[in-house]
């Protein structure tokens, strides 16, 4: 068997073994600290490697919290849609119509609907309703069930309660004075 390099140089006389032992605890420490060396690298790497995994959930929880949302608001806005649609009620097509004017957006708008509609409106029995750039006239409990899910929806809901108390009240000079049925404002 052949004898290592340093074996050969010490049966030679070319080194002694006091050397022999500081070359050999000089490569054990350079190997445990190559050893602690690689070990701070791989923890290092898997600190760097949890960081992106977190990185990564916290992205997939906002995008799917952000498709739940746009879900969420597709159904509500296909509940009001099928809600108007189902409810409509048809506007006056004969001579007989009155306009009825209203705001929407801070813009004043109007609409042809038969005296009997045009009375319900006023009352606060029937709403108006605006889907995407029409009118439509709805009752007052879809007008309701449209209010629970976005009010932007209802254009028009007079309050037949807030109405009662107006007439209600007593220190309405006009009390005495009644306002005539066929009065146009």
């Amino acid at each position: 068997m052949a004898k290592s390099l340093q074996d050969q140089l010490l049966d030679m006389g070319l080194s002694n073994k006091q050397k022999a032992r500081k070359i050999n605890s000089a490569k054990k420490k350079a190997v445990k600290k190559s050893r602690k060396y690689n070990q701070k690298l791989i923890n290092k790497a898997t600190e760097l490697a949890e960081q992106v995994r977190e990185e990564q959930r916290l992205k997939s929880q906002q995008a799917n919290a952000q498709h739940n949302k746009m879900t969420k608001k597709k159904a509500i806005a296909a509940q009001i849609r099928q809600i108007i649609e189902m409810n409509s009620i048809v506007k006056a097509t004969d001579n007989k119509t009155q306009v009825y004017n209203f705001t929407d957006n801070n813009k004043i708008k109007s609409l042809h609907v038969s005296s009997k509609n045009h009375d319900l409106i006023s009352r606060g029995r029937i709403a108006i309703a605006k889907l995407e750039q029409t009118y439509h006239l709805i009752p007052m409990e879809a007008a309701k069930k449209i209010n629970e899910r976005d009010s932007r929806s209802i254009v028009l809901l007079n309050d037949p309660v807030t109405q009662k108390q107006e007439k209600d009240t007593k220190d309405d000079p006009y009390a005495d004075y009644k306002i005539p049925d066929d009065l146009m404002w």
